[in-house]
């Protein structure tokens, strides 16, 4: 019933657009502002129909779709038929340039490696040998904080392995379901966003790339992103406070409530929970017989970050350029691309050489791992379509102009953080949310900097920081994003007490972010608003939390003892 009345409202919302557009075409066609190409609050329709579809119907894809087919049906002179077509050709031609293609190119690969790791049993090692050290109910929670930063450069695979390994271990020291899943779900996106290498890497740098490219910024996309990794402050916040919170043992709320209801009673759910029911046939599970070696995890990853990392400095002039220039000036796609397949093919003769698994499993584990990539792809080269049809109907350039005398460059990155907040929470995407304030962020806070008599780039990475944690803010605690969904299934935990027991911690850390972004305005070291973002946090979790296992008053009997 739930399907069919989505579907209704879907075929509404569509049958609304086409409406719009037959009432507005005759109003607007061949007036002097189509003619000067001169759309002003007009451009401001692609983005606010692409969010407002993403939030109703809960659907990235389509949405996207239909907010590049909006802006080319005006550029098309409100035509919707040649509109589409030129919604199309956003596509195609965003695809088909060589660094479009290489960036998802590589986003598979890394999938594909993933899973290939997965059929060598290289994160059940890594698993196991964390969980041998496990000598109380803090030391089974520290495990599983480092297991999901070990396993950092994929979110899918993180919530799969540490939620599925680390259940028997907690529930042994009777730590709740509810804490669980919230530590899972911690280490998950947050550490993946900001890992260096990882299967968002890929997708952050294409986002950056298309509005460097577009507005003619010659500096490398992927050294951007790794200088906007200072000011991806919610996910550095966020780990800092599941980190004291295990080693304090202590929470407030619902969260606290659920551990102490574990600790006491032993009841890892509370009574009438439901938790979700995941398929016990994993088609990328290691064979029983299959040894798990740690070493098999490390050397793939060694082999990743090294082939990047001299791929990059070769493409850059190295030897004869220096190592800083070489770096600035390297083919990021060229060298990721060649990593990423380069690492696959050598860990794949690796296992092989170890008689870990067939070779034909081997290769179906790369098949299987680019799969579970192939939507988060898919996201990407339709985040380039409706990014190039912002940008050619002008969205940004109207924003500017009604904000560069208004809006101090400083403010973006907050302000972008909190938009991007309230999206991905709304939407549960947080690839959906950077595709959509990227193209319209990126633009701003350049030239706004420019009108201003500043550096454009002063600001950039922090605006591009805010903008990937307030994506992942969504994506950590939206009761619809995927991650959150895996978080609870994995972890056995109800999906709404995960949710409910989290949102608590998550806006809490989204207080401190806002904290630290005020520092960013006023241009205060990185480190600083660091410091005073996560000081802010830990304190007021510090104020309000008790601890799981308050300490007993002693009976008269044992004062008089």
């Amino acid at each position: 019933m739930g399907n069919k009345k989505k579907l209704r409202n879907t075929i509404f919302i569509f049958t609304a657009i086409f409406l719009i557009f037959a009432v507005v075409y005759p109003a607007f066609a061949g007036t002097e502002e189509l003619e000067k190409q001169e759309y002003g609050i007009i451009s401001l329709l692609p983005p606010i129909i692409a969010i407002g579809l993403c939030i109703i119907t809960k659907e990235v894809i389509p949405s996207l779709l239909i907010g590049s087919w909006v802006a080319g049906t005006i550029l098309s002179g409100w035509n919707p038929i040649s509109g589409f077509g030129k919604s199309i050709a956003y596509l195609y031609n965003s695809l088909g340039d060589p660094w479009g293609a290489r960036i998802a190119l590589t986003s598979l690969a890394m999938g594909g490696l993933v899973g290939i790791m997965r059929v060598g049993g290289a994160f059940d090692a890594v698993v196991h040998w964390i969980t041998k050290r496990i000598k109380s109910a803090r030391g089974a929670l520290l495990a599983t904080e480092l297991a999901g930063l070990v396993i950092f450069f994929e979110d899918y695979v993180n919530t799969v392995v540490v939620g599925t390994a680390m259940g028997p271990i907690t529930q042994e020291y009777k730590i709740s379901k509810e804490k669980l899943s919230y530590v899972v779900d911690s280490t998950a996106a947050p550490i993946a966003c900001i890992a260096g290498i990882s299967t968002w890497v890929a997708y952050m740098v294409g986002q950056i790339q298309a509005q460097f490219t577009a507005l003619d910024i010659g500096f490398s996309s992927y050294m951007a992103y790794l200088n906007s990794i200072p000011y991806i402050l919610y996910n550095i916040i966020t780990l800092v406070l599941v980190t004291y919170i295990v080693l304090s043992q202590r929470d407030f709320g619902p969260m606290l409530k659920a551990e102490r209801r574990a600790r006491t009673t032993g009841k890892l759910l509370r009574d009438g929970a439901q938790p979700l029911i995941t398929a016990k046939d994993d088609k990328l599970a290691c064979d029983e017989k299959c040894p798990r070696r740690v070493i098999n995890f490390i050397v793939p990853i060694l082999t990743l970050v090294g082939l990047i990392f001299f791929l990059m400095l070769k493409t850059g002039g190295w030897p004869e350029a220096s190592f800083a220039e070489a770096l600035g000036n390297s083919n990021s796609s060229v060298s990721l691309v060649l990593g990423a397949y380069g690492a696959a093919t050598i860990t794949i003769i690796f296992f092989k050489i170890q008689g870990l698994a067939p070779l034909n499993k081997l290769l179906r584990g790369f098949m299987e791992g680019m799969h579970s990539i192939f939507y988060g792809t898919l996201i990407l080269v339709f985040a380039w379509g409706i990014g190039a049809a912002i940008k050619e109907i002008g969205t940004a350039k109207y924003i500017v102009s009604i904000t560069e005398n208004i809006l101090s460059p400083g403010m973006i990155p907050l302000i972008s953080f909190i938009i991007g907040a309230i999206i991905a929470f709304s939407t549960g995407t947080s690839y959906g949310t950077m595709a959509i304030l990227t193209p319209i962020v990126v633009p701003l806070v350049y030239n706004t900097s420019q009108n201003s008599g500043i550096d454009p780039m002063t600001y950039m990475f922090a605006t591009l920081g805010a903008i990937f944690a307030g994506a992942v803010f969504g994506d950590h605690c939206s009761p619809i994003s995927d991650t959150t969904i895996m978080s609870s299934m994995f972890s056995g935990a109800d999906h709404m007490d995960h949710v409910n027991t989290q949102i608590p911690y998550a806006l809490l850390c989204a207080g401190g972010t806002i904290v630290a972004y005020i520092g960013v305005a006023f241009r205060l070291p990185a480190l600083v608003n660091i410091v005073l973002g996560a000081a802010a946090t830990v304190l007021a979790f510090r104020l309000i939390s008790k601890p799981i296992e308050p300490e007993k008053i002693p009976t008269d009997k044992q004062i008089q003892a």
